[in-house]
């Protein structure tokens, strides 16, 4: 990708999707319909990045997809020329204590990586952004059981992972997941900001951004999701371009009402965040 797309992030469980009601494909391709409309309605101009958030409730669908909903998927992708990637949100985490819960999150991730293979068209490549899941007390050590889960994953999915920071201090910083999951793996990392201080492992909003994108250098644009908290957490259009990348917005819906995102007038380009905290 040569230029940079601006994204939300759309839920299954937000919109009354009646469309194909046992198959995930068919509920996401009505998804990704309801949104362009809804975008073309509300916005100045559309999205070009949809990220689809996935729970435990929705990988528990049939996820065989119909030809005409390929093709509907190849018309977002090529003729749309739309990004699309898939969140896992679930409970249930890889290494969890509880094995009954750990077996459902790999289940979950390996459901999720057949889904994109059968409705990736040639050439395409969809991300799958998921948590490392719970630190119990040793981060390294559950980043290590991570890799080895990783490791088990099919090569389509292990092509396709990439791994997302966390909120919480005693969870993943994009500075933990870059000394290991990154130099041991080369899983890219998907930055996450939010209308609260994030969890930055020491480094500056700024730092983590351009470390995170640096991760993406052989894969598609890196991507950001976006909710600054203060204006020191806001970027320019020079944060946009480290390494020479160019970078996905990806902004969370999920923000209270009224939220815009505009370039400041009078050329700074600065994204500015307003609205209610």
């Amino acid at each position: 990708m040569d230029r940079n797309k601006n994204g939300i992030i759309v839920r299954l469980s937000a919109g009354n999707i009646q469309e194909e009601k046992n198959s995930l494909p068919g509920k996401i391709a009505a998804l990704i319909k309801s949104s362009i409309n809804q975008s073309s309605i509300n916005s100045k101009s559309l999205y070009s990045f949809y990220v689809i958030e996935l729970n435990e409730n929705d990988l528990t669908l049939p996820i065989e997809a119909k030809e005409f909903t390929k093709e509907r998927f190849i018309h977002y992708l090529e003729d749309l020329d739309l990004r699309i990637a898939f969140y896992i949100r679930s409970k249930n985490s890889v290494i969890s204590t509880d094995r009954s819960y750990r077996k459902k999150a790999k289940d979950e991730n390996k459901k999720a990586g057949k889904l994109i293979e059968n409705i990736e068209p040639k050439g395409f490549n969809i991300p799958l952004i998921c948590h490392v899941g719970g630190a119990k007390g040793n981060r390294k050590k559950s980043m290590v059981e991570f890799c080895k889960f990783f490791d088990d994953l099919n090569k389509n999915t292990r092509d396709r992972i990439c791994i997302i920071n966390d909120d919480k201090p005693s969870l993943y910083s994009v500075k933990d997941l870059l000394s290991f999951t990154y130099v041991e793996k080369k899983i890219p990392i998907v930055f996450r900001t939010n209308s609260y201080k994030t969890n930055a492992g020491g480094l500056t909003y700024k730092e983590s951004l351009f470390l995170a994108s640096s991760t993406w250098a052989e894969r598609d644009n890196p991507i950001i999701i976006y909710c600054p908290y203060d204006k020191d957490s806001t970027i320019s259009q020079g944060d946009l371009n480290p390494y020479n990348l160019t970078i996905d917005i990806v902004y969370d819906n999920k923000i209270p009402e009224p939220v815009t995102f505009t370039a400041e007038a009078g050329g700074s380009d600065e994204y500015i965040f307003k609205g209610k905290l």
